[in-house]
This record gives C-alpha cells, sequence and structure tokens, in this order.
C-alpha cells in the first residue's frame, strides 16, 4: 500500500531528474554591482510575469489586456510597499525560472520549489500551501492516487507546472497527456482525449466550476500539500529576498494572502464553502 510518506518521498526525489535540464548558474550583479532591490527602488519599476489561464492566481482581460487575479494583487502590494511600479509581462509556467534567470524579471509568483530549481533560483518561505486534486471523468471511480496509477488511465497535465512533476513521480504508471496550459487540460478531459486532470485545487476548483459537468473534483488520498513560493533571481546580496519574507510574514499573518486567494476564487464564480474541507491556504 502506498503512503503519504511514500509519495512524498517519491515527489522530493524525482523532481530533480525531471527537472534535470536546468543547470546551475553563478549569480551575477549588473554592471555597476548595484543589488536587486536598490535597482528596483532607483528605477521606481518592479517586473513581474504572469500566466494566461492561470486562475485564480492569473487572469488577463483578452478585451483590455490588464491583468488580475491573487498574484497580480500581491505583487501590486509588494511594488506599492517600495514606492514603486508593478510590470507585468506574459509568461508560461515552464519559462518562468528562465525569465528569472535571464534577468527578465525580479520576482515570480505561485512558483513550487524543487531541489533542481533551487539551483538556478531563489525561492521564499511560503506563500500559499496548495493541495493536489483531481478531476475525473464521469464513471470512473477514485478514492486514492494508486486507483489513477494505471496504464488503462489516461491522466491530463500542464507542462512545465508543478502538476507535470506530481504526475510523472506519483503516477509513473498511468497514461500521460501533456498539453501546454491549465485550461488545454480540461478540453482533453471534455473531449474524451483524457479520463482524469491533475492540478492544484486553486486552479482546479476554478477549472471545475467552469465546467462541473466534465466530472468529479477529489481530493484522492492520502492528501499530498503543495507548497508555493515566490521565487526571485539568485544574487550575492540576499536584501530583495528577505524584504520579500518579511513581506510574506506580515501579509500572511494578517490574513491578506488568504483574502487574495478567496476574492480571485470568488471572482472566477467559487465560492469558499464549495472547497474541500480542511483547506484553508
Amino acid at each position: 500500500m502506498t503512503t503519504r510518506r511514500d509519495l512524498v518521498s517519491k515527489i522530493a526525489l524525482g523532481s530533480v531528474v525531471a527537472a534535470g535540464a536546468l543547470r546551475a548558474a553563478p549569480a551575477r550583479a549588473d554592471s555597476t554591482g548595484e543589488n536587486r532591490l536598490d535597482r528596483i527602488r532607483r528605477t521606481g519599476k518592479m517586473r513581474t510575469a504572469a500566466v494566461v489561464g492561470a486562475e485564480p492566481f492569473f487572469h488577463k482581460d483578452i478585451m483590455g489586456g490588464g491583468w488580475s487575479g491573487a498574484c497580480v494583487s500581491m505583487a501590486q502590494d509588494l511594488a506599492k510597499s517600495l514606492g514603486v511600479a508593478c510590470e507585468i509581462v506574459d509568461a508560461q509556467w515552464g519559462g518562468a525560472v528562465m525569465d528569472l534567470q535571464s534577468n527578465k524579471i525580479d520576482v515570480m509568483f505561485a512558483l513550487s520549489p524543487t531541489p533542481q530549481r533551487g539551483l538556478v533560483v531563489q525561492f521564499s518561505n511560503l506563500m500559499i500551501d496548495n493541495t493536489f486534486t483531481a478531476i475525473v471523468r464521469n464513471g470512473l471511480e477514485v478514492s486514492k492516487w494508486e486507483d489513477l496509477n494505471k496504464p488503462e488511465v489516461r491522466v491530463a497535465f500542464d507542462v512545465g507546472s508543478s502538476h507535470d512533476i506530481f504526475v510523472n513521480r506519483a503516477l509513473p504508471k498511468c497514461t500521460k497527456v501533456a498539453v501546454q496550459s491549465p485550461t488545454d487540460t480540461i478540453m482533453a478531459l471534455q473531449t474524451g482525449r483524457a479520463d482524469c486532470v491533475v492540478q492544484v485545487i486553486a486552479i482546479a476548483s476554478v477549472m471545475h466550476g467552469r465546467a462541473p459537468n466534465v466530472g468529479t473534483l477529489i481530493v484522492p488520498q492520502p492528501m499530498i500539500g503543495q507548497p508555493t513560493c515566490v521565487g526571485v533571481p539568485v544574487e550575492s546580496d540576499p536584501r530583495w529576498l528577505t524584504y520579500i519574507n518579511n513581506w510574506l510574514l506580515y501579509s500572511r499573518s494578517e490574513g491578506i494572502i488568504r483574502q487574495w486567494m478567496f476574492e480571485a476564487l470568488a471572482s472566477q464564480g467559487v465560492k469558499s464553502e464549495s472547497l474541500p474541507p480542511g483547506l484553508n491556504f
């Protein structure tokens, strides 16, 4: 019988292999030797990235082009605390680490830490504690993760995400259906290309809320939490990461992070009472 400890160990050990394409890069200062926090304050601009179709973290207004969502609220508040503007660029989960490495952005919200990612970017303390869930097609009986770990079960996930790592480590025997975005996973389920979608609860609740008839949202046992953090580029001066950790500590202790999460979910039609019991972010 597979226990929670077994699954967690498999995920932690396997994440190094799953993310093996990443390579460690030495910390670099800019040509003036200026640290990132001082540069952000001097230029009056903090650069971050957002992912299309990754509600409730990020939501893009297709008509107006503006961004909203829990992580957008966080980024804007962090920038406001520094007295600077928040500049947002489009990204993909799979390219966020490279965006940090290449100095395209200063910070990335809702980034899940893995040992291999930790070689090339730095991670903050906990932003939210997510939980892996599954949306299973009608008629498919699932109560534990092992029920999905079978060749005849087709599991959809978005490439380069924490869902990707989880499926490859925890469900090695399933038939994998890799797609580009969280929205694409639901389309795979709707069109019969997949029997199940694996996502963290924050994203899964929105996807399921949009198409409740596509299947059932469940939390297979054992319950596996997914720590979600803030990523920053590697640099020798710790002040930027220290500032973010202090901001997170204050925002979590005051319940502001939780408030942003539930407000973003509500904007997508997801009520807090519809979430599985025991989930609090």
